[in-house]
């Protein structure tokens, strides 16, 4: 690893300016980050398609099914369940969000610094991290809770729809807040790789301690901002895509199926918004370890060292 030979110079920046950097960062290296990141997005997309397709059709609401025309298929824009499919995906795809990103995390974590990784030795580390990934992602973050509901919707009556709905907005809500105080556990995880034993090391809890207290507010106060950019963003992309779906595919020009575009188009939109913001919490990630360890100190001295060792390698003297 070459610490003093970085693509990026690392230094304090402001949120603005890690927002700028980011794009600058996804441009130049557009095709490693989107590949690694798609590597785990396109099954979690294809599974949530398995979990929430049945909100979108006529049987989940048996009362507009009932009161409905009986050769009408799809719901539109203004049926009920369209917008609890909308509302159920978001909330899905922000609780995955940061499972979606552990191979592109890796990818930034070693493009930075000039090496050239590959998509084999990527899921090779990420296995080395993999129950502690699980540990902290699936259980305490409910990512395998929340897709365990939406299974139990699928067999659910009418009547307790309800009741889930209610306890999976819940559980969102906790996320929210744990997540905007603790936005790098990822990052800890797989570039630190904390220990489990408080006496041979520090632990992933202490060291997630040390790193998201340091600066006060100013962690929740950018993780939050981060997740406004993110939903932002993928409004965007999607009135983007549905418009050039709608301009180089259909006659009419107008949407056809509400349930296509709610299926594919959105989540997708949403999906390439999480590989953004995957890189801005990144830099995030760089920036509060500047601010808070001197961390640009420390790889100026790390490559120090890495010379003079090579130099006593050599045999060479001062």
């Amino acid at each position: 690893m070459k610490f003093d030979k970085t693509h990026i110079q690392i230094r304090s920046r402001t949120e603005s300016e890690l927002l700028d950097i980011s794009l600058h960062i996804i441009r130049r290296f557009s095709i490693q980050i989107l590949l690694a990141f798609l590597v785990i997005a396109i099954p979690l997309l294809l599974i949530n398609d398995l979990l929430l397709s049945h909100v979108l059709t006529l049987q989940f609401n048996p009362l507009e099914y009932r009161s409905g025309s009986i050769v009408e298929q799809d719901f539109t824009t203004s049926d009920l369940s369209f917008k609890t499919y909308l509302y159920l995906q978001v909330v899905l795809i922000t609780t995955q969000a940061p499972i979606a990103s552990v191979l592109s995390t890796l990818m930034l974590s070693k493009l930075i610094f000039n090496e050239k990784p590959t998509i084999k030795g990527l899921i090779k580390d990420a296995r080395s991290c993999f129950w502690n990934i699980i540990t902290a992602f699936g259980f305490r973050r409910c990512i395998l809770i929340q897709m365990g509901l939406l299974a139990l919707l699928m067999g659910t009556g009418y009547a307790g729809r309800g009741t889930i709905v209610t306890f999976y907005t819940l559980i969102f809500i906790a996320l929210l807040f744990v997540r905007g105080n603790r936005p790098y556990t990822l990052e800890i995880i797989l570039l630190e790789r904390p220990g489990r034993d408080a006496s041979k090391g520090m632990t992933l809890h202490q060291r997630s301690k040390m790193l998201h207290t340091a600066t006060g507010g100013n962690v929740m106060g950018r993780s939050m901002f981060g997740m406004l950019v993110g939903a932002v963003f993928s409004l965007c992309l999607y009135g983007a895509i549905a418009f050039f779906s709608i301009s180089l595919f259909t006659e009419s020009g107008t949407i056809e199926s509400s349930v296509f575009t709610a299926r594919w188009l959105f989540p997708v939109s949403c999906w390439l918004a999480v590989c953004y913001t995957s890189v801005v919490r990144f830099m995030n990630y760089i920036d509060t370890r500047i601010l808070t360890e001197g961390w640009e100190a420390e790889l100026k001295i790390r490559t120090e060292a890495y010379k003079l060792e090579q130099r006593q390698q050599l045999g060479t003297s001062w």
